[in-house]
C-alpha cells in the first residue's frame, strides 16, 4: 500500500492524545503514523482497511493498531448523504512509546507491553471481558487531568497485555512502501468500491479511477495490495453480508443480493472461503 503519512501533534502541555469527536463520517485518506492508535467506536458504521486487512466496524468496536501500521477508517456511504441525521462518534488515543521514557522499556515489569506494540502492528481487535474493560476506560481519559491520563494509558495497555482477548486484523508481514505519486490512488479506488459495491462494479471504472490501463490496474493492484481488485470487492461484499447476518433482519437470500450478488450459490462459496463458515453456520454463531 501506498498511505499518507500523518504527523500527530499532542498539545504542548501533554504527553500523549486523546479526543472524543463527533463527526458526520470519516474523512482521513489511507494513512500511517508513528503513533499507536487506540480507537472506540460510539456511533457509526463502514469499511476499516488495516494492512491487508477488510472488516466492517460497527458501535462498541475497539481496535488497537501498531505504529506505522498503514489502514484507513470509511463510513458506509449512507453518512456522506447530506441531511441524514447520521453521525460518527469516537474516542480515540494515541501516543508514542518515547513517552514513558528509555529507562521504563528496561524494568522486567514493561516487556509483555513492548510485546503487545509488535503485535498490534497486525492490528488488534479486542473481545470479551478486555472489550468491555477498555471501554469503560476509554471512556473515562477523556475527562482526566494529570497524571491520570498516564496511570489510565498503563491500565489500558495492562488489561490487554494480561488477559489477551483479541483478534488479529492484518497478516503477519505488512509492508510499508512509499510512493507519494501514489499517496491518493489507492483511496480512490476503496472509495468507489466502498461507496459501489453493492451495485454492478466495473474493473474498467475502477482502473480508469487510477488512471491506468486494465491490464496495468491488475498488474498495480496486486503488487500494491497482495491481493487482486476481484478479492478486494468480495472481501468487501462479505464484511458486510456478517454486519448484516449477526443483525439478524435478513435472510441469507436477501443479504446476497443486497450486497451486489446476483447468484446465490457463488455468494455462500465467497463467504465460505473467506471466513470459513456457511453464511447459515456464522449467523448460528452470532445468535448464541
Amino acid at each position: 500500500m501506498h498511505p499518507v503519512f500523518q504527523k500527530i501533534e499532542a498539545n504542548i502541555n501533554l504527553s500523549f492524545y486523546v479526543e472524543q469527536v463527533k463527526i458526520p463520517y470519516f474523512t482521513n485518506p489511507l494513512q500511517f503514523h508513528p503513533d499507536i492508535e487506540i480507537m472506540l467506536i460510539l456511533e457509526g458504521t463502514g469499511t476499516l482497511f488495516v494492512g491487508d486487512s477488510i472488516s466492517s466496524f460497527g458501535p462498541g468496536d475497539l481496535v488497537m493498531i501498531g505504529q506505522n501500521v498503514p489502514h484507513v477508517w470509511y463510513s458506509d456511504k449512507k453518512y456522506t448523504i447530506e441531511n441524514n441525521g447520521l453521525y460518527s462518534e469516537v474516542i480515540f488515543i494515541l501516543f508514542k512509546t518515547e513517552i514513558f521514557g528509555e529507562q521504563f522499556w528496561q524494568l522486567p515489569e514493561s516487556k509483555s507491553i513492548l510485546k503487545l506494540f509488535q503485535l498490534s502492528r497486525r492490528g488488534l481487535k479486542l473481545t470479551g471481558e478486555t472489550l468491555s474493560q477498555v471501554s469503560l476506560l476509554m471512556k473515562s481519559i477523556t475527562s482526566s487531568v494529570g497524571f491520570n491520563r498516564i496511570t489510565h494509558l498503563l491500565s489500558i495497555l495492562e488489561i490487554i497485555t494480561s488477559q489477551k482477548e483479541y483478534r488479529f486484523l492484518a497478516s503477519p508481514i505488512v509492508q510499508n512502501i512509499i510512493n507519494e505519486s501514489d499517496s491518493d490512488r489507492l483511496n480512490k479506488v476503496y472509495t468507489y468500491v466502498i461507496h459501489n459495491f453493492q451495485e454492478e462494479i466495473s474493473l474498467d471504472k475502477a482502473a480508469s479511477i487510477a488512471y491506468l490501463s486494465k491490464p496495468a490496474f491488475c498488474r498495480y493492484f496486486k503488487k500494491r495490495t497482495n491481493k487482486t481488485f476481484i478479492q478486494l470487492l468480495n472481501e468487501i461484499r462479505i464484511s458486510n453480508a456478517c454486519r448484516l447476518l449477526a443483525e439478524g433482519d435478513s435472510t441469507v437470500a436477501e443479504i446476497c443480493y443486497i450486497i451486489g450478488y446476483t447468484n446465490e450459490s457463488y455468494f455462500i462459496r465467497q463467504f465460505k472461503r473467506i471466513t470459513g463458515f456457511t453464511p447459515l453456520s456464522y449467523k448460528k454463531i452470532q445468535i448464541e
